[in-house]
């Protein structure tokens, strides 16, 4: 099944350059009926932020914001359309260490919750991924199931799985999904080593064929030499076709205070101070070319293959 954006078919001709883990604006009040107003100002701000990345090149971002958590599927649409910036929409849902999940996923059975992610990726509300996540330490009851249904929705569907870890866990999320038959060139293991991981963590998860995300760029937790010299270890075990670049940034967010105190709301920061910092470290234009570009467009428009 082709990958559509909030408003349209993704053409690989247009896609631009790809951020595939950020967010517009996360509402956790949604759950229980307490949206917070988008006003003129937040509306403003995402446009403006929009339209700075599509001059820099960005044709494509991923909204990694799952239903129930704040996404807004009309508005995305509306600030696509007006920014020149195509939004790829999530469906799934995400972790429980900071917060319960939405009640239907709470209660629905793993089978339930992949036809629901099913009809919203092949739906009109313009859904291309599916946001699955673990919690630090454990893989939760709740978390398996939404795994297995992240599974089985991709396989009927063939869309890209984001898959959030906290401080860990990837390549047991990667056992689950291959468990479930799912090609493993279809999964972005995301915020990888944006904790305390070794960094030959990540090389496990680039040898099973998943997709490593350092998406957690900007944050302050890790200088951007940590980064760098990530890429480079990578590099040296051949395997910088499998990284991908973001920063997992938000416009607003309302939430645990433990969230809200560890938010980054500056996605220019790739072209702005990291790219510099790259070319600097001799990283050539190609390479560059590859992280920003060709990775993100293989896993988003379903290339798959071992490796």
């Amino acid at each position: 099944m082709p990958t559509h954006s909030v408003r349209e078919r993704l053409d690989a001709k247009h896609l631009g350059q790809i951020l595939p883990h950020e967010h517009l604006i996360i509402d956790y009040g949604m759950m229980d009926g307490r949206v917070n107003p988008v006003d003129e100002s937040l509306r403003r701000r995402c446009l403006d932020v929009l339209t700075a990345l599509r001059k820099m090149g960005v044709g494509t971002i991923v909204d990694c914001t799952p239903p129930g958590y704040g996404r807004d599927l009309a508005l995305l649409a509306e600030l696509s359309a007006a920014s020149g910036v195509s939004i790829v929409a999530s469906t799934g849902s995400f972790c429980e260490q900071w917060h319960h999940q939405p009640a239907e996923v709470q209660s629905a059975k793993a089978d339930e919750l992949a036809t629901k992610f099913i009809g919203e990726l092949t739906g009109a509300g313009g859904c291309g991924v599916i946001k699955a996540a673990t919690s630090h330490g454990e893989i939760r009851p709740n978390e398996k199931k939404l795994l297995i249904a992240a599974a089985i929705a991709h396989r009927a569907t063939s869309a890209p799985i984001v898959s959030h870890t906290t401080d860990g866990l990837g390549l047991e999320q990667l056992d689950h999904y291959e468990a479930q038959g799912v090609d493993l060139t279809a999964v972005l293991v995301s915020h990888v080593c944006s904790g305390s991981e070794p960094f030959d963590y990540a090389v496990e998860i680039a040898r099973r064929g998943a997709y490593v995300g350092l998406d957690r760029l900007g944050h302050g937790v890790h200088d951007i030499d940590h980064w760098i010299r990530l890429i480079e270890h990578l590099h040296s075990y051949g395997l910088l076709d499998r990284v991908l670049l973001s920063h997992d940034s938000v416009q607003r967010f309302t939430g645990p205070k433990k969230i809200a105190a560890h938010t980054f709301s500056e996605p220019t920061y790739l072209y702005q101070v990291f790219l510099p910092a790259l070319e600097r470290s001799g990283i050539r234009e190609e390479t560059w070319q590859l992280l920003t570009y060709e990775n993100p467009r293989r896993w988003l428009l379903g290339e798959r293959g071992t490796r």
